[in-house]
């Protein structure tokens, strides 16, 4: 029989209350919304079950604290999932079933919601966060955690390094990039992340300013043959671009052939280019 928050494994319980569920009460809710779905029995259910997801929520909250609002819709999932699957039929009540499935739903949660940045979610994570878990309600007895990481990176089968990042990205706390660094100058931190070589003009422009650039590139499509040349204006510096439907008519041939002299034309001029030591992205 399900129990209200304030007595929920804390004080001694009640007597049965109209509120509350006989085991032949939450057997026919549960196959009116399995087998028919009745909504309306679903939710007679979980709005019985609702004040055990909250004491399960408050309980999970952090120094003991109210739960927040998020943490008890969490809770409220995990029973809708618990209706969706329970079995009657195996003799166990509701919230014996319950339970399980709002404690992992509030676990999930306070994973997924532990960082601002996504955290990994294989198997072998989520058994590392439970073993580092388990380890740190241990270690007031003993803070030597060397013997206690070996034994967990055995367990997992993985070396002791690859347990040592799998613990950063798990366990690591959030910085913000705005808080000054330690350093003379009191720059942000996002101001120690610019790249010094990227403040620097591209080596191709330190060789030629934009002009000779430009100057370069006509000269190497006035190398190419002619058709190739207008056919790579047209279609690249035009604006709106040619269609190769439309060049093919001009020219008398396919649009497959427009495109092959095309490509043609590239491979020229990627060719010329790379003889003068430029590259397409020069000019970019």
């Amino acid at each position: 029989m399900n129990k209200h928050a304030p007595n929920w494994g804390t004080r001694t319980r009640r007597a049965r209350s109209a509120d509350m569920l006989s085991a032949e009460e939450e057997s026919h809710l549960v196959r009116a919304w399995q087998d028919h779905g009745d909504e309306k029995a679903r939710d007679t259910l979980i709005r019985a079950f609702a004040p055990m997801a909250a004491a399960k929520a408050k309980q999970s909250a952090p120094g003991g604290g109210e739960a927040d609002h998020d943490l008890v819709q969490q809770a409220n999932i995990g029973l809708l999932k618990a209706a969706d699957r329970f079995d009657p039929d195996r003799g166990y009540r509701f919230s014996t079933y319950a339970v399980w499935w709002i404690r992992a739903e509030i676990q999930e949660y306070k994973r997924a919601n532990v960082s601002v940045v996504r955290r990994p979610n294989s198997a072998q994570s989520r058994k590392v966060a439970s073993l580092l878990a388990r380890l740190d309600t241990t270690m007031a007895a003993n803070p030597d955690r060397s013997e206690a990481n070996e034994s967990i990176a055995n367990d997992l089968g993985i070396p002791i390094d690859r347990l040592a990042d799998l613990s950063a990205q798990i366990t690591g706390r959030d910085y913000s990039l705005n808080v000054p660094a330690l350093n003379d100058q009191s720059q942000d931190r996002l101001a120690l992340l610019v790249d010094p070589a990227s403040l620097d003009e591209p080596a191709a422009l330190h060789r030629l300013d934009t002009a000779n650039l430009r100057r370069a590139l006509v000269q190497a499509l006035s190398d190419l043959p002619d058709r190739e040349r207008k056919i790579v204006v047209a279609t690249q510096l035009y604006d709106p671009p040619a269609t190769l439907d439309a060049l093919g008519s001009a020219y008398g041939i396919s649009r497959e052939r427009v495109r092959q002299l095309r490509e043609r034309g590239f491979e020229r001029l990627r060719d010329i280019l790379r003889e003068r030591d430029l590259a397409p992205e020069s000019f970019l």
